[in-house]
């Protein structure tokens, strides 16, 4: 929804406090990011597991992008409630209802959150242009996804009753086709990944 210039100008007086503003945007961009890995991851898993097709890292980056665009677009819209928020608080009369039943006095917090909302929305933006952040959402992304791939094999194979004494010898080849043929490109960046200590050889612990 696009603000009218004559809503934004009857509530642009109002002034907000550039510390608090920034914080909480920071916060919130490592919350999209954080958002828009999972989405994506969960669309990676999706493609290998139930469409059969190959990670692709081109493709990937591709729904990075789409996914961040998406996010920014809901932080405006948020905005754009805090505007009408605004407009209808300053004209309410009487005490408060309930915490969403606003009035003149709640007019300073709403236009500090309008302006959070607004300045995420925009960075977020820039973000979906960014190569480097991209490439880096995109790596996370396929690790999330073969760290979640993985786990659900092995639940599957541990929980298999062996049918037959051939079954054993042919688990291994079925395994290994699945992982050949739908994970293999998440497989190849886990095992170029080093390998993490144990918990007990981290100093401090």
């Amino acid at each position: 929804m696009v603000i009218s210039k004559s809503k934004r100008a009857a509530l642009a007086a109002e002034t907000v406090d550039p510390k608090e503003v920034e914080g909480a945007v920071s916060d919130g961009l490592l919350i999209a990011k954080s958002a828009a890995t999972i989405g994506v991851a969960n669309r990676i898993i999706i493609r290998a597991l139930r469409e059969q097709k190959s990670f692709d890292r081109d493709d990937t980056a591709e729904a990075v992008g789409d996914e961040l665009r998406r996010l920014a677009a809901e932080q405006r819209d948020l905005a754009t409630r805090m505007v009408d928020a605004r407009t209808k608080a300053l004209k309410s009369k009487g005490r408060s209802r309930h915490q969403f039943d606003y009035r003149a006095d709640d007019n300073s917090a709403l236009a500090a959150r309008e302006t959070i909302y607004t300045t995420i929305a925009a960075r977020l933006e820039e973000r979906s242009h960014d190569d480097a952040l991209i490439a880096e959402i995109v790596m996370s992304a396929r690790d999330r996804a073969w760290n979640d791939v993985g786990g659900a094999i092995m639940s599957h194979v541990n929980a298999v009753v062996v049918p037959d004494t051939a079954y054993g010898a042919q688990r291994e080849a079925r395994l290994k086709e699945l992982l050949d043929v739908d994970l293999a490109e998440l497989a190849s960046s886990r095992r170029s990944r080093p390998a993490r200590k144990n918990s007990s050889e981290i100093p401090g612990e």
